[in-house]
């Protein structure tokens, strides 16, 4: 019988956290920092490691990264499913289906079918067979109290008078979850950031959001030895299960005897028919060329498997790209000796440029093919001296920021529009004439 003490059972939790996480062996090193406790006291875990060794571990003294538990727990179902995303998938499809005529219902909208799978799936895994099967049971199932519903782990905090169908309409509470856009899927993935961002200001984590960011703009692509060490890192073990969400494993994504990347945004790119590769982003292909980028070295598909992790392309497409722009600007006027925030007050706006104490900008980075017609949802800061929404200069023989932005101002209530070099060359001003 094992001898039961205060540490054992946190240890043996981190390690089959770190094993579900990869299944390499962790360090010592890593085990520390998944137990929250400092290098200097390894000496310490040593001690409680040998307490339980030929109980619950065992190690071979001549091979690092050797730990394994001795009793082995049944193996967790590799499909993880998100009861947000299913939900929010299901909602959708509700009420694509709620604004379609009679004789147009005969296909189940993309949404709907999606999520009926998931909670099917859902429910094989869990050992039954309640969720609904077909649209009829689907429908009296919607209609349902959806408190206690076990396709949601948060609905037990929900009044037990919501349901998904309210008098024969999608009631509001369903509506809440609804996406937009013209696909579905990566719509869906995009909104795990929108969950990052309620969790992280409903706790104050500030920092942490800003590293959970950056992370999925910079490092599209991942090792997984660095992802590892990225869910062990102070600033973001506390989002580890968004970044479980956000990233996927590379092989499972696709399958290529050999997977290339975009130089630009470090994704993996598309391959044409004629066997070329070219980026998922139209733009960045066309920038990868303007600016002649190098190609970056193939990965065999030996060399991908179960080592690479990959952010979904919905979180790609809305965040990552994007962001390369807000990031840049960030560097640049950085390089100026300016300080700058990413995304402060955890993504009240893209950039915070404090010039001085009196002279701070507001910015909203938009990579935009047009003026959107939800620039006029940006609102003026009366916290900062100019409130900037900027565009790339790429983006000027489309949009012609020069010539329509007068009149586009007036709607705005203070908002400038800027392009990015206007923005540096403002900034390069403002500062000598601080110096002067």
């Amino acid at each position: 019988m094992a001898r039961v003490t205060k540490h054992r059972d946190k240890i043996l939790e981190a390690l089959r956290n770190l094993f579900r996480i990869h299944k390499q062996a962790p360090s010592l090193n890593e085990l520390c920092k998944e137990l929250g406790m400092k290098s200097s006291q390894r000496g310490t875990l040593q001690k409680w490691l040998k307490s339980m060794r030929g109980i619950d571990v065992e190690w071979d003294d001549n091979f690092p990264r050797s730990i394994h538990l001795l009793r082995e727990e049944p193996e967790e179902a590799q499909i993880k499913i998100s009861p947000e995303e299913t939900l929010r998938y299901i909602t959708t499809g509700l009420v694509e289906w709620e604004q379609r005529k009679p004789e147009q219902r005969s296909n189940v909208p993309e949404g709907l079918r999606i999520g009926m799978s998931q909670m099917y799936l859902q429910s094989l895994l869990q050992g039954d067979k309640s969720a609904p099967q077909n649209l009829p049971e689907f429908f009296e199932w919607a209609q349902n109290p959806f408190r206690g519903n076990k396709f949601n782990s948060e609905s037990e905090n929900l009044s037990p008078e919501i349901t998904l169908i309210d008098d024969g309409l999608t009631s509001d509470f369903a509506r809440q979850w609804l996406v937009e856009g013209s696909n579905i899927t990566k719509e869906v993935q995009e909104k795990v950031l929108q969950d990052v961002l309620n969790h992280c200001r409903g706790h104050q984590l500030e920092v942490e959001y800003r590293a959970f960011r950056k992370l999925i703009i910079t490092k599209p692509v991942l090792e997984h030895s660095e992802y590892r060490r990225m869910l062990l890192s102070s600033e973001l073990r506390g989002l580890r299960k968004f970044l479980d969400k956000v990233y996927i494993d590379l092989d499972k994504f696709e399958e290529h005897e050999f997977y290339h990347f975009c130089p630009r945004c470090g994704y993996i790119q598309r391959k044409r028919a004629n066997g070329t590769y070219n980026c998922r982003n139209k733009f960045c292909d066309i920038l990868c060329v303007k600016q002649n980028l190098p190609p970056l070295p193939a990965i065999s598909k030996d060399e991908v498997f179960e080592n690479y992790k990959i952010v979904t392309p919905g979180i790609h497409q809305y965040v990552t790209i994007p962001g390369i722009w807000e990031i840049y600007l960030a560097e640049e006027l950085s390089k100026l000796g300016i300080r700058v925030t990413l995304w402060p007050e955890i993504d009240e706006y893209d950039l915070l440029v404090e010039l001085d104490k009196n002279n701070r900008w507001a910015i909203d980075v938009k990579d935009w093919v047009s003026i959107h017609p939800y620039i006029t949802e940006v609102n003026y800061r009366f916290d900062a001296t100019k409130t900037l929404v900027v565009f790339p200069d790429e983006r000027e023989d489309t949009l012609r920021i020069g010539v329509v932005r007068k009149q586009i101002e007036k709607e705005l209530g203070g908002v400038k529009l800027k392009l990015m070099s206007e923005v540096i060359e403002d900034a390069k001003k403002n500062l000598n004439k601080s110096t002067n």
